[in-house]
């Protein structure tokens, strides 16, 4: 997110950033810091969507630069509707093996307008090309993927108004966690370590969670970590600290533990090892090519920079191969080669090390014997068959079989000369007892190479097929998610527990990938159940209650001090299941008062102090619950101005309604520090009326101030951000790609002068400039820049301080698609070019997630042009599956994507 496994942790471990907290108070508040509450508050809870959580990343990005690990930047540069310079935080999800996908981000943007969505009290929600589902609102925007993506951005929202537990609430630890890393910069949270095998706690810890002062996949020298761990008081401390040292990729110098209240935190100085630096190497394109049937691995320096071999190891299996490219050569320039002999199954790696400057860069890999082996699956007999089908006689105690349950937890793992005395041509091992969701792997039982990763040889998972049930405009909708053709007369379809009028079978003999099966027009409130009749009891394997489709739009007017709900299309629905609620309570005026049922046109308008929460709400059978929509009334009340000769910045309320200033408070904070909330508004007013204001004293350029609207519920405090404002214009622009060339577009709420800004294209002065057209800024101001050649760098900076500060950058991608295949057999993905600009192939990179943190290099050297293509590895590592492929351009720069279906 390293020797061993801890390649796999790293992974893991990359992007979550995690920003400064307080200790709780004793009444339970939670004092988490207002940024990282805000987006935390967009995640659903686990036990509200009823998944179990293998994985929360979060980063701070402001003032980050090029510090974002690789799943940050897909996230932002996935929210095309965005732009990312005025994201502030990401938080990115990964729940039940990828059937559950989410990632929020807050910041200062406006609610993007996407077409097809739905109006849901300030909020849009719908769908992003078809496949994602999201809900935006002003600073806020949801994006989930999977099969019940539009019921897991639904759930979100919930969150958001308070509806449904965040992750605040589920899993429990996530509050403890985050207030004891507070002073960490990146942090990553695992709520449940079962998932993670590798990890061995063996039972005894229920989640992990690990900080760093400086990025993930950037730690050098010596650093000060801090880990936190869900345990018992019967854990040992020694025993602890082995099994994070395991983790961690460096080498603990110093340690202290503390233990309280079931957690243990440990804090730790380390010595990290070498820094992988990809720029600090000769530009140069080595390839290994593995031969198990002859027991080789071939090195050849395809293209680029002359190699000085005494910067050049190969490491097999752990240890540096007794054969080294300086052997033979002094250098290693195009054309040369270095053959190794490995035997039929090894694990080899090509590796650049600057002992000097610490840093280090694998050219390439390869894993001999990864095609060596075949799998098969007896369902009937609950048995897996792994054959080895290489020519070379093998030695079978290299090999280790792993055979874990659904919940990662070994079942067995052993080394095959338990069973074999030698491993030849068609000799096969059989795994017992393998049900539904269990793993078989075949391993190399030997070290994994400095700074990477054990994989797989074989693997082979059992899972009941994947099926989906989502409601629509049309009706109820099944979907068939599984990389297995099966017969539609092995599943059922129940509503409310007797049989459906449709089944699969009405409508196709086989399910495919995608395939989907349209229910019909399910009443709401029934529960549809989905059941898999094989291999002999039936399994349920999806269930859900179905509520109502609506559409409805909730508005708040300020001159009148209402709020309306609008009905604007859905399904008729009996008054009495609709509740409006005003901050968690029920209204004065409410549906059934006025309507026997709530049809499309229907309207309900009921009196609101501004500040409160307005919800509508769908209550179900038991105790199932779907909003609608709901508004804060009066949140854009609210304006702020800088002065900065003075250093001041006044907050003034806008609203024409009288409003009770006790639930605003105002939050201050820079990049290091942060200030007590204060009540400044209700200090100055015991009511707010139009252009009341409060001014604050010396407010440096970089603070943030938040204002928060804090409301107490039964058992708990809610603190949501409804208005920010930062002195210095950190996000003025954005960069819009037209037909005639590249537009920057002024994005800012306030006013400045054009004259403060500089444009460099290339760190020069470009010829076009803001002030060319400009005297003052104002929103949605555009100036056109020209166009520019692929690879050119675009600067904005704010040139009002004594030194220039950069507010934004931008990067001219080429443009050209890509097709990809993912052949799952194999653990391979190819990718071809399909049509667009060349490109540098030594400029070109495939990461394929989560297998990758770093990008592959394209397999040929020079131009890469349409139809040339590229194969690359999509091992999975710590049984987790990819789940998407990118092309990017210069290691950063995203040009195509594509999610890889399970």
């Amino acid at each position: 997110m390293i020797v061993g496994s801890g390649t796999v942790a790293t992974f893991a471990l990359t992007g979550y950033a995690g920003a400064t907290t307080d200790d709780a108070d004793d009444d339970g508040e939670t004092t988490l810091s207002s940024d990282l509450e805000s987006v935390l508050e967009l995640v659903p809870a686990e036990s509200t969507l009823d998944a179990s959580y293998q994985r929360l990343q979060y980063v701070h990005v402001e003032n980050t630069d090029d510090e974002l690990d690789h799943q940050t930047r897909r996230t932002l540069d996935d929210l095309e509707e965005v732009d990312p310079d005025t994201v502030s935080d990401v938080i990115s999800v990964v729940a039940d093996d990828g059937r559950v996908r989410l990632s929020a981000v807050t910041g200062s943007f406006d609610r993007p307008d996407i077409g097809g969505s739905e109006e849901d009290d300030n909020w849009l929600v719908g769908d992003l090309d078809g496949e994602d589902a999201f809900a935006a609102a002003d600073g806020k925007m949801i994006v989930a993927s999977g099969e019940d993506a539009n019921e897991v951005v639904q759930t979100a929202v919930d969150a958001v108004h308070g509806d449904a537990d965040s992750i605040l609430a589920s899993p429990e630890e996530t509050e403890p966690v985050f207030e004891r890393l507070e002073s960490m910069e990146y942090v990553t949270f695992f709520p449940n370590v079962e998932d993670y095998a590798y990890f061995e706690f063996d039972g005894e810890v229920s989640s992990f969670a690990v900080g760093f002062q400086q990025p993930p996949m950037a730690l050098s020298g010596t650093t000060e970590n801090e880990y936190v761990v869900a345990a018992e008081s019967t854990v040992d401390d020694d025993w602890l600290l082995e099994r994070i040292e395991r983790i961690e990729q460096g080498q603990f110098v110093e340690t202290t533990v503390d233990r309280s209240d079931g957690f243990v935190h440990v804090e730790a100085v380390v010595d990290q090892p070498p820094e992988r630096d990809r720029d600090a190497a000769p530009d140069a394109s080595v390839r290994a090519r593995a031969d198990a049937d002859e027991g080789v691995v071939t090195f050849e320096h395809a293209d680029g920079e002359t190699i000085d071999t005494e910067n050049l190891e190969v490491w097999k299996d752990g240890e540096l191969a007794d054969d080294q490219p300086a052997d033979d050569h002094v250098t290693f320039a195009e054309g040369d080669r270095f053959e190794l002999e490995t035997g039929p199954l090894a694990d080899v790696g090509l590796r650049w090390f600057d002992e000097s400057e610490d840093v280090y860069y694998y050219y390439d890999t390869a894993l001999v014997g990864r095609n060596s082996f075949e799998t098969s699956h007896d369902i009937d007999d609950d048995t897996v068959e792994i054959t080895y089908v290489g020519e070379l006689e093998a030695d079978p105690a290299r090999l280790e079989l792993v055979h874990r349950d659904d919940e990662r937890t070994d079942l067995e793992r052993r080394t095959l000369d338990d069973v074999l005395e030698s491993l030849t041509t068609g000799d096969s091992i059989t795994v017992d007892d393998v049900t539904l969701g269990d793993r078989v792997s075949l391993e190399l039982s030997v070290p994994a190479n400095p700074n990477r990763g054990q994989r797989s040889l074989a693997r082979h998972r059992v899972r009941p097929p994947r099926m989906f049930i989502s409601r629509r405009e049309s009706g109820v909708v099944a979907r068939y998610h599984d990389d297995q053709d099966r017969d539609a007369d092995e599943f059922r379809v129940l509503v409310d527990d007797e049989t459906a009028s449709v089944q699969f079978t009405d409508e196709t003999d086989t399910l495919s990938a995608g395939d989907e099966i349209e229910l019909g027009d399910v009443s709401h409130g029934s529960t549809v159940t989905i059941e898999w009749l094989e291999p002999d009891e039936p399994t349920v394997i999806e269930e859900t209650v179905v509520y109502p489709y609506s559409r409805v739009d909730m508005t708040y007017d300020d001159a009148s001090g209402t709020v309306t709900v609008d009905y604007e299309d859905g399904d008729e629905i009996d008054a009495d299941d609709l509740e409006l609620r005003i901050d968690d309570e029920p209204a004065a005026d409410q549906p059934a008062d006025e309507y026997d049922t709530f049809e499309p046109g229907d309207e309900l308008t009921t009196a609101v102090d501004p500040f409160a929460t307005a919800e509508f709400v769908w209550e179900g059978p038991d105790d199932t619950e779907h909003r609608f929509g709901q508004v804060i009334a009066g949140r854009e009340s609210l304006d702020a101005a800088y002065d900065p000769d003075a250093e001041t910045v006044e907050l003034v309320y806008t609203g024409e309604q009288s409003a009770d200033p006790e639930s605003l408070s105002v939050d201050r904070r820079d990049d290091v520090s942060s200030e007590d909330d204060e009540n400044l508004f209700a200090q100055e007013y015991d009511t707010l009326t139009t252009g009341d204001s409060v001014v604050i004293e010396d407010v440096g350029l970089e603070e943030r101030i938040t204002v928060m609207l804090v409301q107490e519920g039964e058992n708990h405090v809610s603190r949501r951000s409804i208005f920010r404002f930062r002195p210095e214009p950190q996000w003025a622009f954005t960069f819009s790609d037209r037909d005639d060339g590249l537009v920057a577009v002024y994005r800012e709420e306030s006013d400045r002068d054009a004259a403060n800004f500089e444009l460099l294209a290339d760190g020069e002065p470009a010829d076009v400039q803001p002030s060319d057209r400009y005297d003052t800024l104002t929103r949605g101001d555009e100036l056109a820049v020209g166009e520019f050649e692929a690879g050119t760098e675009l600067v904005i900076q704010w040139i009002v301080p004594d030194e220039p500060r950069e507010i934004r950058d931008h990067v001219v991608v080429p443009e050209a698609e890509f097709e990809f295949e993912y052949h799952s057999d194999d653990e391979e993905v190819t990718v071809e070019h399909a049509g667009g600009d060349e490109i540098a192939a030594s400029e070109l990179g495939v990461i394929v997630e989560p297998t990758s943190a770093e990008p592959s290099g394209w397999d040929e050297d020079g131009m890469v042009t349409e139809g040339d293509s590229t194969t690359v590895d999509a091992e999975p590592e710590g049984g987790r599956d990819p789940i998407g492929v990118a092309v990017v351009f210069r290691e950063q720069n995203l040009i195509d994507r594509e999610r890889i279906e399970d």
